[in-house]
């Protein structure tokens, strides 16, 4: 008669699995980092990938042919572009979420750094250089470490009921 071995580990199976898609390395960057504080022993698999640039429909094209089983699917964008209205469309048609951030990523982050202030009136440019300037120069925007220093999980916990787009992306890694 064959018995397992009881101490042997039993491997850990995730109940749902969610990609991110985000527009470019430092969305990827940023979703990868969120995911190592907030979605670890959730019972959640995230996949995080990028687009490489390019217009919100193709994204959201990109994300829905994405291979893989995935109950969700979800874009996060920055909405300075034309295109953003399609890009919703055609989510919509194929079931996919879209995060946007108003008007990029980096004025969610400053957001996230400076309370109490509104970067939704400015460039993404202006956003960029300010980011950039005071916090992350663009060739330390790649390294996730980096992010450790400036968004420790305490200020992005205070954060996330001031900034929409923070809390629904961490809550969707949760759920």
């Amino acid at each position: 008669m064959s018995r397992s071995n009881p101490s042997k580990n039993k491997k850990r199976k995730a109940n749902k699995t969610v990609l991110f898609y985000g527009e470019g390395l430092a969305e990827e960057v940023f979703l990868k980092y969120l995911r190592s504080l907030y979605a670890y022993n959730t019972g959640v698999k995230v996949t995080v990938r990028n687009n490489k640039g390019g217009d919100p429909v193709s994204m959201v094209i990109n994300a829905s042919n994405e291979p893989g089983l995935f109950n969700r699917k979800i874009v996060v964008l920055d909405n300075d572009k034309k295109e953003i209205k399609q890009a919703i469309v055609e989510a919509k048609r194929n079931k996919i979420k879209i995060i946007e951030s108003s008007p990029c990523l980096e004025s969610t982050l400053l957001s996230i750094l400076r309370p109490g202030k509104k970067y939704s009136d400015k460039t993404s440019s202006w956003c960029k250089h300010e980011f950039e300037a005071k916090y992350l120069n663009k060739k330390r925007r790649v390294d996730i470490g980096e992010y450790e220093k400036f968004f420790p999980k305490s200020v992005l916990d205070d954060a996330r009921i001031r900034v929409k787009e923070l809390d629904t992306m961490i809550a969707e890694m949760e759920q």
